[in-house]
């Protein structure tokens, strides 16, 4: 029961990344960055706390990229694809790898101490 759960719950999670980019895909009628910027703040959300790591890394490309008098791409659709795929990896090993393996960590942890 609890593999189901898991699955459902994965499920329901990337549906919902998909569901995000999908929509940013038909949002035609607002400037392309505003599209990409709703987007960015429905993976954060999709992607919480792991996303303030990757937003730190953009951060930090950004700015050693501006050493070099060079900048991170503007908004377009692939730039916007980059990103939610950033975000899609970042959120899933969050939720679906590490998240699981520090429970299953904590439960062996927890039968080790009362044993």
């Amino acid at each position: 029961m609890a593999r189901l759960a898991a699955t459902l719950a994965r499920l329901a999670w990337l549906l919902a990344c998909i569901g995000a980019l999908l929509t940013s895909y038909r949002d035609h009628a607002s400037p392309l960055w505003e599209v990409e910027e709703g987007l960015y703040w429905a993976m954060m959300v999709l992607s919480f706390p792991a996303s303030l790591l990757a937003t730190a890394g953009f951060v930090l490309v950004g700015a050693g990229l501006r050493l070099f008098g060079l900048a991170l791409p503007g908004p377009s659709i692939a730039e916007m694809t980059a990103t939610w795929f950033l975000f899609l990896v970042v959120g899933y090993g969050q939720w679906f790898v590490g998240l699981p393996w520090l429970l299953k960590r904590q439960k062996r942890h927890r039968t080790d101490i009362e044993s």
